[in-house]
């Protein structure tokens, strides 16, 4: 986007904040991080290894050459090279339990990334509406002040050729200048509304923006609560994300219980040497040499008291793990509940306020036909216009609501709003 003048749907602009975010991109490199994490492990669980080892003695006694002395002896055949080739079969399971900790961690950053992809999009969409409704907002107030000015040239008419008294012209004074600081207020708003707008894209504050905008209410039929209820228990990322803590817990549990056994090893390994080319170098050991090896040890660092306290905080982690997600669970019910009202309450408000609208700009064109003719006096008219007014800002604002509540709900449920 530049700061020109741009015609933009909302989709458009949910893509470009979604593409400037930084808690985006922060989310998309965490996630990055533990899917390379997960595939490293899942090759350190899978491959053999390989080492290669050259060592040489230019100067001093080498052990290479019998102890004899060196000084700047340099050359490839007097120094040793050792490869190694290691495939370990078994570890008491730690390599399995690693690669499902690191499973858990990036299922965990995917429901991350997620979750700020949602934030981010919903923060677009309120922002973009929300502008909107301010720019409707700021025309109303003009077409009121327009209606104003006109009803005070009324006024002064009147008054001049004795039909209306100065308390009637006065009224109308004053209805015309709160009618100018209710326009200076909606201006206001309006500038608030557009610099956040501009800020989410990485654009000048002031700079103005044409935004193309279907306000077409659409159906106005609710959603289905239980079964977005339950669906959002399986997809929300809050929900997903707990879970996978949870996994990870689980695993570290059981690694603390693994850590009062014995540790047990299976491993095959592959050798060879390139001796020194020194009289009397070399080995009686097999070159190359091959062997599966079987290791079984206590745990490193093992006392008993330090396993059994580390097992104690693992369990406890667990705990709050499960606690975790019943608290998401829970507060997944709240939101969903809550947009839901709210999305009822809204597609209510903005019939009522359309019907509203209606019968306050019929009530206004009898007033006026009356306030021509002497029959009315200003603050009738100046209520009727009041009316007119605050049906048209009821009705702009209920049929924004309409759209940023659905994207509430769907963020509530889990549904993708990119």
């Amino acid at each position: 986007m530049t700061s020109a003048l741009l015609s933009i749907t909302v989709a458009t602009y949910t893509a470009v904040a979604l593409a400037t975010s930084p808690e985006v991109r922060s989310a998309e490199d965490a996630w990055k991080a533990a899917d390379s994490a997960l595939k490293g492990q899942a090759a350190a669980m899978l491959l053999p290894t390989l080492a290669f080892t050259y060592t040489e003695y230019p100067y001093g006694h080498s052990p290479l050459d019998s102890y004899r002395w060196k000084r700047g002896d340099y050359a490839l055949r007097h120094g040793q090279a050792v490869t190694v080739a290691n495939w370990n079969l078994f570890n008491s399971f730690e390599d399995v339990q690693k690669t499902r900790n690191a499973v858990a961690a990036r299922r965990a950053a995917a429901s991350a990334l997620k979750a700020a992809r949602q934030d981010r999009a919903y923060a677009a969409i309120s922002a973009f509406y929300d502008l909107n409704s301010k720019k409707q907002l700021y025309a109303v107030a003009e077409q009121n002040l327009s209606d104003q000015k006109k009803q005070f040239d009324q006024s002064r008419d009147l008054y001049e050729h004795g039909m209306k008294s100065l308390a009637d012209l006065l009224k109308s004074e004053t209805d015309w200048l709160s009618s100018q600081l209710r326009l200076a207020s909606a201006n206001a708003e309006r500038r608030k509304a557009l610099a956040d707008f501009n800020i989410l894209v990485d654009r000048s504050p002031g700079a103005e923006a044409e935004l193309d905008v279907d306000l077409q209410p659409g159906a106005t039929g609710l959603p289905l609560l239980d079964a977005d209820l339950a669906r959002a228990l399986e997809i929300r990322p809050e929900v997903v994300r707990a879970r996978d803590q949870l996994a990870r817990a689980e695993v570290d549990a059981q690694r603390a219980i693994k850590g009062l056994l014995p540790d047990v090893k299976v491993d095959a390994s592959w050798t060879r040497t390139r001796y020194a080319d020194f009289p009397g170098a070399g080995s009686s050991i097999p070159n190359p040499n091959r062997q599966v090896g079987l290791t079984v040890s206590l745990p490193l660092g093992f006392n008993g008291f330090t396993q059994g306290w580390a097992l104690a905080a693992a369990r406890a982690d667990l705990r709050r793990a499960r606690t975790a997600v019943d608290a998401a669970e829970r507060a997944v019910r709240a939101d969903i509940y809550g947009a839901h009202v709210a999305l009822e309450r809204v597609l209510t408000s903005y019939a009522i306020a359309v019907r509203k609208e209606e019968i306050a700009a019929r009530a206004l064109e009898l007033v006026g036909r009356q306030f021509q003719q002497g029959a009315a006096d200003a603050i009738r008219m100046n209520q009727a216009q009041a009316d007119l007014l605050n049906a048209r800002v009821e009705r702009t604002l209920a049929l924004h609501d309409i759209f940023i509540n659905r994207a509430q709900y769907r963020r509530a449920v889990g549904d993708p709003l990119w």
